[in-house]
This record gives structure tokens, sequence and C-alpha cells, in this order.
């Protein structure tokens, strides 16, 4: 049987594990795609417990109605990834507005009328493993195409979570270009400076970049501690246009964590990595109903629809005088098999109330026990430190033409170190420690900083703590 894969512009035809491409047109065989997480809401959550296993889901569907605040007078689709721990279950609910579906599959709908299986395309990287036999290990996958960023997150190969990420359309807003423009800046310039003539747009795209990847480190961390997962150990990059030099500029960067960051493709094809990885997804998983998003089952075929049957039975009864008794057998099956599905319905409504009452019960005499994350400040300290002094290592080779190398050179001055870097607009803020636990180098950098041209040099003790001395100093260009 052929497992069909519908991308933006091809179909990617499985047949046998051995996979083709094709202009968009109709084939027969198992239709399936994928949806991307712009169009998903995902709400993480935490249940107790002591909930029963066959409730979970149930569960977490009453947690999602009332604490996502969905509208009851929409339909939704709505799949979960349960993650048992010895005091709870973690729960990653992906909810899509039924809508939604239709207006992103209408295209496809006109050629094919169904789509047997829809994929959320943060799982689909699970196949990697599949296509290229590498050892899973635990791994981040950052997807960034022309719409939309996500970092997708696996432990051993099982996917954990997702989170968005800056998307490229918030850099085109800086520059005042239009995306194709911007996405034409990074594949023909890209990361080396020597070909702008613009210095402003160079430098606008080399801070986007580092923010970005700041935000992805952030995410990591926080997500290590909250999922409770070891060290992530790779970091792969998919986009589906080559940005120039952007692997090179920032592999040392995330070496210095100890983290693999390498571009995502596979050798044994020169189809889009991401599509062919999601076409081999869809090939083993499009029986996998709690992962399915389709709305759009394939149409009953007419001779076992009603109409069919008695059309079929009309035709019969020219041959057969006891057509008529047959009609009536076939009538009065048809409205026992529709009393059966309405007393399951009933059936199904009353179990759902008495679930709902006892849930009920149960959170009115319990509180729900949060597992409260605990994350490492010397750790990140360490961590981000290192990075700064990679920064440093980069200023040491190029002019000092940024506020970042201003910066760099300012917190080697004193010995300070930088715990995080926040900027918006011509805002930035500070989190700083120092290193000899001597607030007087902080002090002395605001002094510089004032003398450098920058306004607004303020700060505040957040934390003096075991003879560690952290403070946040914001200033404005």
């Amino acid at each position: 049987m052929k497992v069909i894969y519908l991308s933006e512009n091809y179909i990617y035809i499985n047949e046998n594990d051995r996979i083709i491409r094709k202009e968009l047109s109709y084939e027969k065989g198992i239709i399936t795609s994928s949806i991307g997480y712009k169009n998903v809401l995902n709400i993480t959550f935490k249940l107790p417990k002591n909930i029963d296993k066959d409730m979970l889901e149930i569960e977490a569907e009453k947690y999602v109605f009332t604490e996502g605040s969905l509208d009851y007078n929409k339909e939704y689709k709505i799949s979960y990834v349960f993650r048992e721990f010895e005091e709870f279950y973690n729960v990653e609910a992906f909810v899509v507005d039924t809508e939604v579906l239709k207006k992103e599959f209408e295209k496809y709908l006109k050629v094919f009328k169904y789509i047997d299986f829809i994929s959320l395309k943060p799982r689909i990287f699970k196949s990697y493993y599949d296509i290229t036999g590498a050892a899973p290990k635990n791994d981040a996958f950052i997807y960034l195409d022309e719409e939309e960023a996500f970092l997708s997150c696996f432990e051993n190969g099982e996917f954990v979570f997702v989170k968005s990420i800056s998307k490229l359309s918030s850099l085109a807003k800086q520059l005042d270009k239009s995306l194709k423009e911007v996405i034409e800046i990074l594949k023909t310039k890209g990361f080396n400076e020597e070909n702008y003539e613009d210095k402003e747009t160079y430098s606008a795209i080399e801070n986007f970049f580092s923010q970005f990847f700041m935000k992805v480190n952030n995410l990591i961390n926080y997500s290590v501690s909250y999922y409770s997962l070891s060290k992530i150990e790779r970091i792969f990059l998919y986009s589906p246009f080559e940005i120039k030099g952007l692997i090179e500029n920032y592999e040392n960067f995330w070496n210095l964590s100890g983290i693999e960051f390498k571009k995502y493709s596979l050798d044994n094809t020169d189809y889009d990595s991401f599509d062919y990885t999601a076409a081999v997804y869809n090939s083993r998983h499009y029986l996998n109903e709690e992962e399915n998003f389709s709305i759009f089952p394939k149409p009953v075929p007419f001779y076992k629809t009603k109409t069919g049957t008695l059309s079929l039975l009309a035709v019969v009864c020219f041959g057969f005088v006891a057509a008529d008794a047959f009609i009536k057998y076939q009538t009065l099956k048809q409205q026992e098999n529709k009393i059966l599905v309405l007393k399951r319905k009933v059936q199904r409504i009353q179990r759902e109330e008495k679930l709902l009452k006892t849930a009920i019960a149960k959170f009115q005499n319990e509180a729900v026990k949060l597992h409260e994350q605990n994350i490492d400040l010397q750790k990140q300290i360490s961590d981000i430190s290192g990075k700064v002094l990679y920064l440093d290592n980069i200023q040491k080779q190029e002019p000092v033409t940024n506020q970042l190398a201003d910066l760099v050179k300012e917190l080697k001055k004193y010995s300070l170190k930088l715990i995080s870097f926040d900027k918006e607009g011509t805002h930035t803020q500070l989190i700083l420690t120092s290193t000899f636990d001597n607030s007087s180098d902080i002090a002395r950098l605001m002094k510089d900083l004032n003398s450098m041209g920058y306004k607004n040099v303020t700060s505040s003790e957040i934390k003096n703590n075991l003879g560690i001395y952290i403070a946040k100093v914001s200033y404005d260009e």
C-alpha cells in the first residue's frame, strides 16, 4: 500500500520503503500530511499521581477546557503526551481548532477529498533515527522556515516537549523589509560582514541570531530542569533555505557548553530533509489515532450508504420476488444499528458525568502538588560566562563596532560575570555578579557606561546570598 505525504508543493510517495517525489497531483493510497506548530495551542500542566490511568485523558481534557479557556461552542482536535514521574504526570496537550484545520488543508481537499492522517511537525524528527540509523540521544531540533520557528526536544529518541522561538518575520520588521527580501539576504550574504555595504543591516542580523540562540539556550536550561532531562547533547538546525555561514558562526558558541551543533541533513536523499523525514514518519505512524489531527475521513463508498443500498436493492428487485422483504430487513438492521450507537453515546455521557462528579470532589479535597523547578545558579553563571569569553574572542578578532563588544570589554575589565542579557529596542537589561563579591565593581561599570554615552544607567540589588552579589543593571542607548 502506498503512503502519500502532502508537503507544501509536492507529494512524497512511500511504497515498500522507497520514497519518490512528484508534483502535487492526485494519487491513490493512504493520504497523510502534517500541521505546523504555529496552528497549535500547546498547554503544559501536571496531574496528581493518584489518578487512575484509565481516567488520565478525561482529567486532562477537563483541565484543558477549564484552564485553557477553550470555547465550548467550537470543535477541537486534541492530542496528549503523558510522562509519568514519581509524584505526578506531566501532560503536554496539543489543541487545534477544527476551523483552522479546514482552512489549512483546503487546497489539498480539492484534489484528494480526504486525508487519513495528519501529524504534528515537532514530533516528526523522531524518524531521524530510523532514517540515519544514528543512536538516539538527548537531542534538540530547531525548525526555522518562512512562517514559523520552534525548538523540539527528544530524550533517547522519544518526543518530550516543543517551544516557540523567534520567527524571521520579527527580523524583517526590524529591517523594514519584506520576509522574501530578508531570506534572500540570509541566503546570499549571510554572516560575512564584507558582503554588506550597509553595516546596520549586518549588525541587526547578528544581534537577532545572538538573541535567537540565547533564547534557545535559556529554553534548554529551563526545560531540562522542568522535564527532568539530563543534558542536551546535540542540536540540529533545519531550514528549507541555506543561511550562509550560520552553522560555522555559532558552532563554537554551543561547543563551549559541550553541545554539538550541526545542520539537519540526510545523506541518502536530495529531497528536502524535513519533508523526507515526514514521509517516513507518517508511513510508520498513520495508524496511531492518538497522534492523528485529521478530521477529513475517507468518504463511505456509495454502495455502503443507505441510498446506495436502496439503489442496489431496486435493481435486484427486478429479478427477485423477495426484494421487498430484503429491503425491510436492511432498513430494520440499520435502525437497530442506529439505536445501538445512540445507546453507546448515552452510556459514554453517563460515564463522563460520573467521572466529572468524582473529579470535582477530589479537587475540592486535595491540593495539586507542584514540583518546583530547581536550576543550579552557579551552573548558569559558569555556562553563560563561557559564552561571554567566546564573544570576547570574537571582539579581539574584529573591530569594536557594537554594543555587545563594548560590554564584553567592560565585564572583563572589572572581572564581572554575566548571567543574562536582554535587549528590547534601545533598552538593555543585564544581570551581573561580582567575581570578588565586591559591589563597587558594578558601580565602576555603571560610571563607565555613563561616560560611554549610555543614558538612564541604573542598578538594583537582586540577591546577596552565600557571599554572591548579584545586581540588575539597566541602560538606554
